[in-house]
């Protein structure tokens, strides 16, 4: 085992045993650790398989703990693709009789992890619950105090911290003695400082997808067909204040005053380290599309050239999906990179767009964007790369916003000649900069993190109410098609399958949704709500069992 990594010192013990439930793993020959990705409900413009990619983090942790911990049995249950509902989930924990439950989630499924961790203790009264991930390290207090069946928080990256608890744990040491870790007692909550970050992602050993049903992930995906997750870096280059990436990767330290200092950082493997990764889903598992999970996929030149040489020289016949930073692409087309990256299988780029004035990107902290440049890029990837999807995102309902600001933000995304255009309204997310900011103010008009989704608005502007964002916002999402359909229907006869697949999907997805309204409106299950329905949450049949 590599030596571990020093940490800061901790705080004085008010006694030396452990006080809490980490003591019931004290001494245990072996620990068996379950992650579980609870039941979720789902976006209905991509269906169940595309919206059920494999959730990268826990086969990430589970190498590292393998890896690290002799004495540790890892297991994953990712009842999203197992079709386990809450009833069923109780059922395996039980069979599956774990030592300790961990589960990471994103702000919208908060409740839905809360809810697996009452599961759990119902299940088994003695297990030990640890939640992780970006809602539960940035909110670990109202987690803690919202649920009771849950024992523990670990703040941040998971690897270093997650495995020090378990050795802490295991040893009968007390909380204090694990990093990034919080927990209830005595009426407060009390922290320990944070384990350091991976700097070298090298030294992550490859995802243990053998504990995944690799198979069942996208088997009828339109967006992303037989698709794997797959990540060559953390952090980000910007600093964009809305960002719930850069609040989880950056560089995140003790400011020594109680709070965290948060400051960019970008780190990635090295070339040999992903296609490591690439071979084993390309030839133990068939995949064949790629969902890149990083803030931005398109940084450094010098690693994409040699990245795309390698995937051309094995011959692999891949597409991939990524995140993409506008401002690079004309530079990585002058020089043959994005030729390269096209090449190698780059099929669909999604490019957070936001806004096209420099005022508002300002207040949002994004930078080198700005509209003659958005429009550039994408111009250019229709003219030279017709192969590649171009999908970019736009943010309503930031603070100066009006009723015609917002609707400007559709004859932008025409003017950018996009194959699909998404607006959301302003969402801060816990743990930004945004977040702190709107929460001072007093701009937040909705708490409830399950409706942090990105489309219900949150929060007003100063010129118009939260219905009125939603509705603007949908006006711009429904006549993106409307008002330009020669030019979408037109690309659902391109003749490259991607493109041609996708514009198709999306029209049918839409319409799908909208006759499934009719339907139930019809019997008197739901108000119609037309265009606006498209992006309510469905629950799936095997939710509850």
């Amino acid at each position: 085992m590599p030596p571990r990594p020093a940490l800061p010192a901790a705080p004085p013990l008010p006694h030396s045993p452990a006080r809490g439930a980490m003591r019931r793993l004290a001494g245990k020959e072996r620990v068996k650790v379950l992650f579980v990705r609870p039941p979720h409900a789902y976006w209905p413009i991509i269906n169940q398989s595309d919206n059920f990619l494999i959730p990268l983090g826990y086969p990430v942790l589970a190498a590292w703990l393998r890896e690290k911990l002799d004495f540790v049995d890892v297991e994953i249950l990712d009842c999203c693709v197992e079709n386990v509902g809450f009833r069923s989930l109780k059922r395996e924990i039980r069979r599956r009789a774990p030592d300790v439950v961990a589960i990471g989630e994103k702000v919208v499924y908060a409740d839905d992890a809360l809810r697996a961790f009452r599961t759990a203790k119902e299940a088994d009264p003695e297990v030990v619950t640890v939640a992780g991930g970006h809602i539960f390290t940035h909110a670990p207090e109202w987690a803690l105090r919202e649920c009771g069946a849950l024992d523990y928080v670990i703040r941040y990256e998971g690897e270093l911290a997650m495995q020090r608890f378990l050795e802490v744990a295991r040893e009968g040491r007390p909380e204090e003695d694990a990093p990034s870790l919080c927990w209830l007692e005595g009426g407060g909550m009390r922290t320990t400082p944070l384990a350091p970050a991976v700097r070298d992602l090298d030294e992550l050993p490859p995802a243990a997808f053998d504990l995944m049903p690799v198979q069942k992930y996208s088997p009828f995906g339109m967006l992303w067909p037989r698709a794997a997750t797959i990540q060559r870096g953390r952090g980000c280059v910007d600093t964009c204040r809305f960002c719930s990436w850069i609040a989880m990767e950056n560089r995140h330290e003790d400011d020594g005053q109680g709070g965290i200092a948060h400051r960019p950082w970008f780190r990635s493997k090295s070339v040999e380290h992903v296609i490591e990764e690439i071979d084993v889903l390309y030839n133990r598992y068939g995949i064949r599309y790629l969902f890149w999970v990083d803030a931005t996929w398109n940084v450094d030149d010098r690693w994409l050239n040699a990245f795309c040489d390698e995937v051309l020289r094995r011959d692999w016949k891949l597409g991939w999906w990524a995140f993409t930073r506008y401002d690079l692409l004309p530079r990585q087309h002058e020089n043959g990179t994005l030729r390269k990256m096209v090449d190698a299988g780059l099929r669909h780029v999604l490019v957070g767009v936001e806004r096209p004035g420099a005022e508002a990107l300002d207040w949002l902290s994004k930078h080198r964007y700005g509209e003659n440049e958005a429009v550039r890029a994408f111009h250019l990837l229709r003219d030279h790369y017709p192969e590649v999807f171009r999908q970019g995102t736009f943010i309503t309902g930031i603070r100066s916003d009006t009723a015609e600001s917002i609707r400007e933000l559709l004859t932008f995304a025409h003017a950018c000649d996009l194959d699909f255009a998404a607006f959301h309204p302003c969402t801060p997310f816990p743990g930004t900069a945004l977040y702190e900011e709107a929460k001072r103010n007093g701009w937040l008009e909705v708490t409830d993190f399950s409706r942090y989704d990105m489309f219900d608005p949150v929060m007003p502007t100063e010129h118009l109410t939260r219905a009125e964002v939603a509705r603007w916002t949908t006006w711009c999402q429904q006549n993106f098609v409307l008002k330009k359909p020669g030019r979408y229907f037109s690309r659902m006869l391109s003749p490259h399958t991607v493109r041609r697949r996708l514009h198709w999907w999306f029209f049918l997805a839409i319409n799908r949704v909208m006759m499934v309204q009719a339907w139930n409106h019809l019997r008197g299950r739901e108000e119609f709500q037309g265009f606006a329905g498209v992006n309510k949450l469905w629950k799936p049949t095997w939710y509850e069992a």
